[in-house]
């Protein structure tokens, strides 16, 4: 018969129409990669054991499938989904495994995982990838030891998860590569031109690890899933494609549209080799996001007939939504919680907006936009590039040029391309009623004739628009750069032509609109893999001083101006020391040191669920327990989650998840414990991540600190170091940067010290630490850490 089941098939590209018969259903289907062959023999031993011993149960391997004459994995689904469990080896990171694995939970299969822990290759890489969080495993070593295991565990049942509804306004779910490449860049693009621009996205860099439940949510809640595969040459490529084979795997299973795309031709798994596409000229990519939305638009079409599991239970029923704005913008009017520093951005009082990562940055720039798009005296210019080449202009032109010069041509830079963003979004504005109207018509030709004289490419997104500049600039770059010492001639060479025409026609336009509003997100995003450096510093300077010259412009001819550039906490601490005449940026900067407020980001998202109504304390009451460990529930998750709302956010739904797939009624210490194990692991990668950009000499420099005790004397702390083969003389720099990053604390008497509660303020935390203590200073790892390092 048709599985019914099976909605839709990425092999067949449409409903399945396989036969699966259930009449002879296998007690167990072993999955393994055929590589160590010691420990593939161990586990078939195990098998033809259990089908001596058991002649009454099947059990079942992939080496024993039947796949002449059809598409391989239609022979792993059927016998996966014929099996009532599956027993999948772990001992190495192989991605045929995991993509069966991510099926076998997709179907809601009972999974047994199963590790030979005496090999140690590959341990390393498992401890990065979230989902084994609430996996885990158990061990085996030989055969019978594997028969036993099994046996023992003929009770286990699927993996309890929510099944979330549909979300109509976006429908896809994009694991984004680790990297902005040319590939990712245009793929965003293409996305952002469709039907399905709105989509939620999991980004490696901004949450390093991706928990199951939290793949489960956003597969459940998708109609198509978009994986970016990278190149296996590629630092952490083995983690991240690791982790798309599994998300993956439990998307087709569960009968979502998927793409795979695959950077550079490289072999692929046999499992999905059929359904990747491999690309090394962009334009593939387009042309594959162009097919797959229009195959996800038509399954789109006739979503209402699609049926959805009920959910059952109180806690199952919570979803405090997503930690990433840009995954929750339409719902922000209803989370957003209305922070002094927000007023201060809103009432155009601030030019920066600066916050660590997961500070709420995004979120005050989606609402301050939504705040200003209901005036119509204002024009709003939001821009947000998901990519950019600045690297590449710094280094062949800009690093080569004293300090003045570089600063001078990247400011023309800046002042050239908004000019020309706002003038493409008052021709966007402005088309329709120019089709209306005669005179406008004519008007409307006018000023787009001048901006076509500048303009490079018509279409793309902001992100194109800016390397299409970048490479006419270097492409004009004299081979004698002692030419560019003249200013005037790097005007020149940016320019291209006289701008006060188009300058002057857009004061025309937004005379009778009277205010302009820049909003500028993003600009420090391409800087992780290296670290921001002082030219990159002069990249934002350059970008604030283009925006000063474009407002004293625009004063004149009677149009008020304000902009707000939106930037990471540690790039704003270097602008300001690389910046002269500090002060003059108005700066707004993001705390979270008041619990209220925290309790209100969290009240506003309980608000939502039915059945949850009173005081903030009311509601917390009826999900938690009051305490953990002697100390109140709330303050415990508070003080390691470093007063972040994402790191909050995060802690919070892994606790209620953790609660959830217990069959527990709210949310108890022990399940509050066992989601910090996680969420721990999150925080320690994300960390080390952070620092690892900023510090690319030494990428594993917190694995030094595994196994040691939480409380360091600076002897103790340098030792590491040492060990760490840091050198001596920047023993001091890099302890302060374990400070910033709060993954070390300053201990005083019983009292512990971190930079965030200071606003990350290294000079006036060791000051304050040092005016209160009586002996030698002692450091201590932060409490969320301790977790993560424990061996």
């Amino acid at each position: 018969m048709t599985n019914p089941n099976i909605m839709y098939c990425q092999y067949s590209k449409r409903n399945c129409e396989f036969e699966i018969s259930f009449e002879n259903v296998h007690k167990g289907f072993f999955i393994y990669p055929s590589k160590p062959a010691l420990i593939a023999h161990t586990i078939m031993e195990a098998v033809k054991d259990l089908q001596i011993t058991n002649p009454c149960q099947s059990w079942m391997s992939w080496e024993q499938l039947k796949t002449t004459g059809q598409i391989v994995f239609c022979s792993i689904c059927e016998a996966i989904r014929q099996s009532e469990r599956v027993i999948a080896n772990i001992t190495t990171l192989n991605f045929n495994v995991m993509f069966e694995l991510g099926f076998a939970i997709g179907c809601q299969k009972a999974v047994i995982p199963v590790r030979d822990t005496s090999y140690e290759r590959d341990q390393h890489l498992f401890e990065q990838l979230g989902i084994f969080d609430v996996l885990g495993y158990k061990e085996f070593e030989n055969s019978k030891n594997l028969k036993k295991i099994v046996l023992d565990n003929l009770n286990v049942k699927p993996i309890k998860l929510n099944v979330h509804v549909i979300d109509k306004k976006q429908p896809t779910f994009v694991l984004k590569s680790p990297y902005d490449t040319d590939g990712s860049i245009r793929l965003h693009s293409a996305l952002k031109k469709s039907s399905l621009y709105r989509f939620r996205v999991f980004d490696p860099r901004e949450t390093p690890r991706l928990s199951l439940h939290e793949a489960h949510h956003q597969i459940t809640s998708s109609l198509a899933v978009i994986a970016h595969l990278v190149d296996p040459n590629r630092r952490d490529a083995i983690t991240h494609n690791a982790l798309c084979a599994f998300v993956c795997g439990m998307a087709m299973a569960m009968g979502k549209h998927i793409l795979m795309l695959q950077e550079g031709y490289t072999r692929q798994p046999i499992d999905y080799r059929d359904v990747v596409i491999q690309y090394e000229n962009m334009n593939t990519v387009t042309l594959a996001v162009e097919n797959f939305v229009r195959a996800v638009a038509r399954r789109l079409f006739d979503l209402d007939t699609i049926e959805t599991i009920p959910v059952e239970g109180f806690l199952e029923q919570i979803d405090l939504g997503d930690t990433a704005a840009e995954n929750e913008i339409r719902m922000l009017d209803q989370y957003f919680v209305s922070t002094p520093q927000y007023q201060q951005a809103k009432l155009g009082h601030a030019r920066l907006v600066v916050g660590r990562k997961g500070s709420g940055k995004t979120a005050i720039f989606y609402t301050v936009r939504h705040y200003l798009a209901n005036d119509r005296s204002i024009f709003t210019l939001d821009l947000k590039p998901e990519g950019h080449s600045f690297t590449k202009l710094r280094e062949t032109v800009t690093n080569q040029m004293s300090e003045g010069v570089q600063l001078h041509t990247l400011t023309s830079f800046w002042n050239y391309l908004l000019l020309l963003e706002i003038a493409k979004k008052l021709l966007d504005k402005e088309i329709e009623k120019a089709w209306r109207d005669p005179g406008t018509l004519r008007r409307y030709e006018e000023f787009k004739k001048e901006y076509l004289k500048h303009s490079l490419i018509i279409e793309g997104d902001f992100s194109e628009r800016i390397m299409a500049l970048v490479n006419r600039v270097i492409d004009e770059y004299p081979e004698d750069s002692q030419d560019l010492i003249d200013t005037g001639k790097i005007t020149q060479m940016i320019y291209k032509h006289e701008v006060s025409t188009i300058t002057k026609l857009i004061g025309e336009r937004l005379k009778s609109i009277g205010e302009l509003w820049l909003l500028f997100d993003n600009i420090d995003k391409g800087w992780t893999l290296q670290g921001a450096t002082p030219s990159d510093v002069a990249v934002v300077r350059s970008l604030l001083e283009a925006t000063r010259k474009l407002q004293r412009s625009l004063n004149t001819m009677g149009i008020d101006f304000k902009s707000i550039v939106f930037l990471r906490k540690d790039i704003a601490d270097l602008l300001i020391e690389y910046t002269p005449d500090r002060g003059k940026e108005p700066i707004a900067n993001l705390d979270w040191s008041d619990q209220i407020l925290l309790e209100e980001l969290l009240y506003k998202r309980f608000h939502n669920v039915p059945g949850l109504e009173g005081e903030f304390r009311d509601i917390w009451g009826k999900l938690f327990d009051a305490h953990v460990g002697g100390e109140d529930s709330f303050r415990y998750i508070l003080t390691r989650s470093f007063f972040q709302p994402r790191a909050l956010l995060n802690f919070v739904t892994k606790a209620i998840h953790i609660a959830a797939s217990r069959d527990h009624k709210r949310v108890l210490e022990d399940d509050i414990l066992t989601a910090e194990i996680a969420y721990a692991e999150d925080m320690f990668n994300s960390v080390r991540l952070e620092i690892r950009d900023v510090y690319p000499r030494q990428p594993k420099l917190l694995y030094s600190f595994l196994g040691q005790d939480s409380i360091l004397s600076q002897e103790d702390l340098y030792l590491i170091l040492m060990e760490a083969e840091i050198a001596e003389d920047e023993f001091e720099s890099v302890s302060d940067l374990l400070l910033w990053y709060a993954f070390i604390g300053i201990l005083v008497g019983e009292d512990e010290h971190y930079s965030y509660q200071v606003g990350y303020n290294l000079e006036k935390l060791k000051a304050y630490c040092e005016s209160r203590s009586k002996s030698n200073i002692n450091y201590v790892i932060h409490p969320v850490f301790r977790k993560a390092i424990s061996i």
